[in-house]
């Protein structure tokens, strides 16, 4: 009776955003850009707002009605005016197509004793569908090189507002939403001993912490090569405010971040005095943490300092999950089916205890659904991309004001992906869209460049 009423519900709130879906696939079609921003602002608070608002239909879904409306009504303008139809085919899609090939076929997976298409369904758009669909929708909207100063200021406003409503959280307290999912889906998580995790807009303290961690190296790289004053400022105020956030987080993980990010900048920066000035705060950094106890009288830098402990309790726990997956994955090569967890899985199954294993990892997460040939193909494809992304903008691009902001971003993407071995933050919300906007724009550089030569009367060569 209960499911009859639920499902009458949904249908009748679908026809009566019928008018409303028609008048917003019109904004979308006559105004490009506020649709691209409205994207960003659901994608950025969709998440925190489910604490609120009690939506019939799954949040994805929701995210999947906006985005598709944005999308069709993308390709439309595209088909009209045509805009950048060749950027469209770039090395990132490239990528990406090959990685939904992989997981495409997985969906005749049936190492569980039967196929289970509805997980599969479910998880396809998430980690290999919305990583070509975004891509596509970019590389469309992006039509002139300021489309990235643009993107960094939405996304910069946006950074400032999480940070915000972090350090609302910690000195002022959870409103009765966020008590409430804390009180129960994150008491074991963010209420600890050494000190309470905060989380903001975000669906937990360790996508808030990786994704200020993840803002924090695309602001502070960016802020050196900009040469607007304004813009500066403004950069280095976002990048001061996401490592708050970084901290009060209380994640770990997090310091993978800038870490890994600003250990590729060092790299590829082809300045080598901006190396060893990175290079010396770096190092400095790593030993402030590892090696020193100055400032463990504060909570936040003493939970900082433990991502250093290799005896850290929950650390080894990691450890000892993925040694006793070791022993199943080795009969499953390709996993036990992409999105498959306990719910699908008898307990009497083979396999129920890897459907059951908390993967506390994207990369542990493919290797137990997507299987070890899984794994190889996704690490093989992302260090081909970044050797692809690196080379682009050491050797084809001049344009500082074009390197500089997108040799950020990689960075940032660089980090991420580092921090993904230890905790599920590559493919959420809003972390992964930002990732695959980024990685998108890195790889339309030389376009970028050859347009901003153009326009400073530069010689492009």
């Amino acid at each position: 009776m209960y499911a009859s009423l639920k499902m009458e519900a949904v249908i009748g709130l679908g026809f009566g955003l019928v008018p409303f879906l028609f008048i917003f696939a019109y904004i979308c079609i006559k105004y490009q850009y506020i649709t691209l921003i409205l994207l960003a602002i659901v994608n950025y608070f969709i998440m925190g707002l489910s604490r609120y608002i009690n939506i019939p239909i799954p949040i994805s879904v929701t995210y999947d009605i906006i985005f598709g409306l944005i999308f069709f009504t993308t390709m439309l303008r595209n088909l009209e005016f045509k805009h950048n139809t060749r950027n469209v085919f770039n090395l990132y899609f490239a990528f990406m197509v090959i990685w939904f090939l992989y997981c495409f076929i997985n969906v005749g997976n049936h190492a569980t004793g039967s196929i289970h298409f509805s997980a599969w369904l479910g998880n396809i758009r998430i980690i290999s569908l919305y990583p070509i669909l975004i891509s596509v929708v970019i590389a469309i909207s992006a039509k002139n090189y300021k489309f990235i100063h643009a993107f960094l200021m939405l996304w910069g406003i946006l950074a400032l507002l999480a940070a915000a409503k972090a350090y609302c959280q910690k000195n002022y307290g959870f409103d009765a939403a966020e008590w409430a999912w804390v009180s129960t889906k994150g008491a074991n998580t963010h209420l600890l001993s050494t000190g309470t995790r905060y989380f903001s807009f975000f669906t937990d303290a360790a996508n808030l912490g990786c994704g200020m961690g993840f803002t924090m190296v695309v602001f502070s790289v960016a802020s050196i090569y900009t040469s607007h004053k304004i813009q500066k400022i403004f950069y280095l105020i976002v990048a001061m405010a996401a490592g708050y956030g970084l901290l009060v987080s209380g994640t770990r993980a997090s310091l993978a971040v800038p870490i890994a990010g600003y250990a590729l900048f060092i790299f590829i920066c082809k300045n080598w005095k901006i190396s060893i000035a990175s290079l010396s705060a770096l190092v400095l950094g790593i030993f402030f943490l590892a090696f020193t106890n100055i400032g463990n009288g504060n909570s936040l830098i003493r939970r900082m300092r433990t991502a250093f402990n290799t005896n850290d309790a929950s650390l080894n726990v990691r450890f000892e999950n993925q040694k006793a997956l070791k022993a199943y994955m080795s009969e499953i090569p390709f996993g036990i089916g992409l999105g498959v967890d306990a719910e699908e899985v008898s307990p009497q199954n083979k396999f129920y205890f890897v459907a059951t294993c908390p993967p506390d990892s994207e990369l542990v997460y493919i290797w137990i659904h997507l299987g070890q040939v899984g794994l190889i193909v996704y690490l093989v494809i992302q260090v081909i991309m970044y050797i692809c992304a690196c080379c682009i903008l050491v050797f084809r691009v001049r344009n500082p004001e074009i390197r500089g902001p997108l040799t950020a971003m990689l960075c940032g993407t660089a980090g991420m992906l580092v921090a993904s071995y230890a905790n599920q933050i590559y493919f959420q919300f809003p972390n992964g869209p930002l990732i695959y906007t980024c990685l998108t724009l890195v790889f339309l550089a030389p376009y970028f460049d050859k347009q901003y030569s153009e326009k400073h009367g530069i010689q492009h060569t």
